[in-house]
This record gives C-alpha cells, sequence and structure tokens, in this order.
C-alpha cells in the first residue's frame, strides 16, 4: 500500500508546501476559539483539557492526533506541552513516530510574579546563569524543544489584561533580549518579534521566526485565547 495518504487538504507525508500545517494551524484556532478558561487556573489543566477537546472533536477527514506533555528526552525528562502526529487508516498500523508541529502553552498573567513574568520569552537567570530554563520561545532556540521540527507553536492564556497589552510587553521582552541576550550563545533578532496576523476575533494570532542554536530557522504561530 503507498504510505502517501491523500486527502482534499493535501498530503501529510509532505509539509513542504505548508498544506497541512496551515490546516493544522486553522484546526487549533477554530477549536482554541471555544475554549473557556478561568482566570487562575493552572497551564496544564487547561492544556489538558484542550488536547481533549482537540481529540475528541477532530474531523475523521483530518487524520491527526493531538498528544499532550510529548516526551522528548526520555534521559533529561524533557517535554512539549503537546505535539501533532499524522495517523493513519487502519489497514496500515504502520504511524509516523515524527511529530509535524509542537507546542508549548503558557499563562500571560501578571500573578506569576517578578522572576517568572518573562517566561512567555525566556527562563529564569541570576548574574547570566540560567537558574530555570523554562522560556516558552527560548527552549525552541536552545534546543531543549524541537530539535526535530520546522514548525513550532506557543498557544498563550490571557487570564488578565488584553492581546494589545500582552503583545507589548512580549515583543518588549524581546527586544531587551535583542540589545542583550540572557544566554550569550543565543542570537535574538528582529525575525524574534511577533507580528500580528488576521484571526477570527476571539484568538489573536502571531508568527514569528527564530535562529537556533544549531543555526537553523524555527517558524512559530502563535495563539492567544482569553479568559471568559
Amino acid at each position: 500500500m503507498d504510505n502517501t495518504f491523500s486527502y482534499t487538504f493535501g498530503k501529510l507525508t509532505s509539509a513542504q508546501d505548508n498544506t497541512i500545517i496551515n490546516k493544522i494551524y486553522s484546526y487549533i484556532s477554530m477549536v482554541l476559539s471555544g475554549l473557556s478558561i478561568g482566570k487562575d487556573e493552572n497551564e496544564n489543566e487547561i492544556t489538558d483539557r484542550f488536547c481533549k477537546q482537540l481529540n475528541i472533536n477532530r474531523p475523521y477527514e483530518l487524520p491527526l492526533y493531538f498528544h499532550h506533555q510529548n516526551l522528548e528526552d526520555s534521559k533529561d525528562g524533557t517535554s512539549t506541552d503537546f505535539a501533532v502526529f499524522e495517523t493513519r487508516p487502519y489497514a496500515d498500523m504502520r504511524a509516523s513516530s515524527k511529530s509535524l508541529v509542537k507546542f508549548e502553552a503558557k499563562r500571560l498573567t501578571p500573578k506569576l510574579g517578578k522572576i517568572r513574568e518573562k517566561e512567555y520569552v525566556v527562563g529564569e537567570y541570576n548574574n547570566g546563569v540560567c537558574i530555570k530554563n523554562s522560556g516558552g520561545i527560548e527552549r525552541f532556540k536552545n534546543g531543549r524543544h524541537g530539535k526535530d521540527v520546522e514548525y513550532a507553536g506557543i498557544i498563550g492564556y490571557i487570564q488578565y489584561e488584553t492581546p494589545d497589552y500582552w503583545i507589548e510587553k512580549v515583543n518588549g521582552w524581546i527586544e531587551e533580549q535583542i540589545v542583550k541576550s540572557s544566554d550569550k550563545d543565543l542570537l535574538w533578532e528582529k525575525e524574534d518579534l511577533l507580528i500580528d496576523e488576521p484571526a477570527d476575533g476571539k484568538v489573536s494570532c502571531y508568527s514569528s521566526i527564530s535562529c537556533r542554536l544549531s543555526g537553523k530557522k524555527i517558524k512559530f504561530k502563535h495563539f492567544w485565547i482569553e479568559a471568559r
């Protein structure tokens, strides 16, 4: 049997033309737009519920699986919040182990405190030493996450304030890294800044491109939803 399965949205085994990647992003945005989150709800609780909704509501013609807490390195115990895998018809039980897109999720709230306030972008540092490698964007740049993918996404749960407030904050933190990187080995550039993209009104959407330690680029899509 041919291992390439064609559907109306393109071929799963060929993500080069962005066809399947864009379908994933559209579906992510659609399901996220109906997600209710509490103002003080835990990030893992929200993401666990979100992944269940992505899998339960997935239309048959979209052969994808959304895996919560996707293990990346068993030795270090590192995992992304969720990853997207292709599935195959039951007639072919061989499933690809390579994910198409990997996602991190972050709360956008002033209640994280001073130490963690910038973790959508970078982790915790003390005098140039990384204390906690918890930065959403940074972990993809330094190779903790997504070494095997070209595309990544970050889900932002806005629990307080507005998208306009947080885009100014997040891009301000990135500008700080461009001027002086907390990690001297990481290069931050203008491409790292989030650029506004059209959205359906309930979900705010942005894009950015980052250079990794490996020298390769990774393309981000950012999806933000407000608590309600």
